[in-house]
């Protein structure tokens, strides 16, 4: 890598991302700026690599406490073996993190296209979207067993 030194705005830019999340990127310790005598902030190539890890972690919902903790373990260890075992555990947590999270999004899709389907019944209904005004509508079956449909429909009110 070449140690060609950048701007934040450029790298901003560059990452699709703005100048104060990278800035507090580098105020949370996960990159650390390199300063001109003005105080301006210059990033080399294997920073933006940095800042690009950062971002793709963040994007897919780790938190930041994750992150820092994967980002500063190798660091840690006086040997290679240490290190080696302390990062394969993080990223085991992180793995095992990532795929709870796949399986609730993918039951959160199915719902959501059930939901989706169920609602098509309503297309062509002329009555209004309330319990009362459609009491026969199939979607009050279905409220036990979705939350989306829980959400959109109307809650039921207690009488006066």
């Amino acid at each position: 890598m070449s140690s060609h030194s950048r701007k934040i705005g450029e790298i901003a830019e560059l990452l699709g991302t703005t100048p104060r999340t990278l800035r507090y990127y580098e105020e949370e310790g996960l990159i650390a700026a390199r300063r001109s005598a003005g105080g301006t902030r210059y990033y080399c190539d294997e920073d933006i690599a940095r800042f690009r890890a950062v971002l793709r972690l963040a994007e897919t919902g780790l938190t930041l406490d994750d992150i820092r903790r994967l980002a500063g373990e190798r660091e840690k260890h006086p040997t290679g073996a240490q290190s080696s075992r302390e990062v394969r555990r993080i990223i085991g947590d992180l793995l095992n993190s990532v795929r709870s999270r796949q399986e609730s999004l993918a039951r959160m899709e199915a719902e959501l296209s059930a939901a989706a389907h169920a609602i098509e019944h309503c297309r062509a209904c002329g009555n209004p979207p309330t319990r009362q005004g459609c009491p026969e509508c199939p979607i009050n079956a279905l409220l036990g067993e979705s939350d989306i449909l829980n959400l959109v429909w109307e809650q039921a009110h207690p009488s006066p």
